[in-house]
């Protein structure tokens, strides 16, 4: 089956607009956030104007129906990634603090204990492991750019705790081998952490297939609303653990004079009032990439993977940061005579929305000897002619910074 992208760009409301030069929008920035198709938008106005209630113990019938989307989508989410059972999936605002809620579990690691890491990785998934007192050790990368399993095998040791990794790298695109990661992992008793800030918009997730421990991403990221997102755990790893928050709604029992008792889980990870109508949107975020053709999807995005970089390879000022084509449609580069922010503000001229800067990924920048990149990071509703304006807007910063 082939895959239509003009009838896909339609569900996207913003895709029509104009940018402040009054010029169409081409979205390039993916990797930042995405946008919204008009089904998750409407299932968040929807969800206000009919069931504006808050979840949790509420005997009448509003709150009774707010309850069912919130711990359905739950359901829904378990049996789209692929977990166990839907107690293992927690909401909370994403993967940021999906990976601080998990460092705050291990805060009794000692200087002997090892965190592994790789030198790819975004911020979110360096701070909060920063914060133990457990040493930090740093996979490098290949000359290709991708994870150096070598190196991995020779830092692995029974002093290894924790080996958290983006499943894609959020500057290079990377794809890094989880299955086999989370196995040489489990090998030396150590737990397999998975960033999955950028893995849902790929394709589908099997976090049984991937054996690995827990797994953090955000809505955002993945045609959904900002501010939503959820970790999966195992049962068994999640059920000693402790709150990361706590206030109502997590407890069975509070006194001044006894310890509290705190729900099972994932209650008890969910202190407070929810993101409910980020939980909506989420649902139909997640109802969207069900009806998704993805082997035709996936297939249309190495098609315009292919063509981008084919066109920045053959400019001569442009220096692309991971040689070879193992990746996603995340590409970043650098161009010899232009600053990456200039580049991007001549790019906005055009209509044409890029990330440049650091990425969050400085430990990264230092490695590639560089102080920021431009990234340009695609998604389903892109366009071959978008590649083509773009390739245009090279050109004319050719022509002001070499004079060509």
């Amino acid at each position: 089956m082939n895959f239509d992208v003009n009838t896909f760009r339609q569900e996207f409301p913003i895709l029509k607009s104009k940018n402040h030069f009054n010029k169409s929008l081409i979205y390039f920035d993916n990797a930042a956030t995405m946008q919204l198709p008009e089904r998750v938008i409407r299932a968040m106005a929807g969800h206000l104007r009919a069931h504006n209630a808050n979840v949790h113990r509420g005997i009448y019938g509003l709150s009774a129906e707010a309850e069912e989307i919130y711990e359905s989508t739950r359901q829904e989410i378990a049996q789209w990634i692929n977990a166990r059972a839907s107690k293992e999936i927690i909401f909370n605002s994403g993967t940021t603090e999906g990976l601080n809620f998990l460092a705050s579990q291990f805060n009794t690691l000692t200087a002997q204990d090892e965190i592994i890491l790789f030198i790819q990785e975004h911020h979110s998934n360096i701070l909060p492991w920063q914060r133990l007192n457990a040493a930090i050790r740093v996979v490098a990368m290949t000359a290709s750019g991708d994870f150096d399993e070598d190196d991995f095998r020779n830092k692995l040791s029974e002093n290894t705790k924790i080996v958290s990794i983006a499943h894609i790298a959020n500057v290079l695109g990377t794809i890094n081998p989880i299955k086999k990661i989370a196995q040489m992992s489990h090998n030396v008793g150590a737990l397999c952490i998975v960033d999955g800030a950028q893995s849902l918009s790929h394709g589908p997730i099997d976090v049984q297939d991937m054996d690995c421990d827990f797994f953090a991403t955000s809505a955002h990221k993945a045609f959904g609303p900002s501010g939503i997102g959820f970790l999966y755990g195992r049962a068994s790893l999640l059920e000693k653990f402790s709150p990361y928050h706590v206030g109502g709604g997590i407890v069975e029992r509070v006194a001044f004079d006894q310890s509290p008792i705190f729900h099972a889980i994932p209650t008890r990870f969910e202190a407070g009032t929810p993101n409910i109508v980020g939980v909506a949107g989420l649902r139909a975020s997640i109802h969207f990439l069900r009806t998704m053709d993805w082997p035709a999807i996936q297939s249309y995005q190495e098609q315009l993977k292919n063509r981008l970089l084919e066109i920045l390879k053959r400019d001569s000022s442009i220096k692309v940061l991971k040689p070879d084509n193992q990746r996603c449609g995340i590409v970043s580069f650098v161009h010899n005579h232009a600053h990456p922010h200039d580049v991007a503000s001549i790019f906005d001229s055009e209509g044409i929305a890029v990330r440049a800067g650091h990425h969050c990924a400085q430990p990264l920048m230092k490695a590639l000897h560089v102080h920021g990149t431009v990234r340009i990071s695609l998604s389903t509703y892109n366009t071959l002619n978008e590649i083509e304006t773009l390739s245009i807007a090279l050109e004319k910063i050719n022509r002001i910074f070499t004079h060509k």
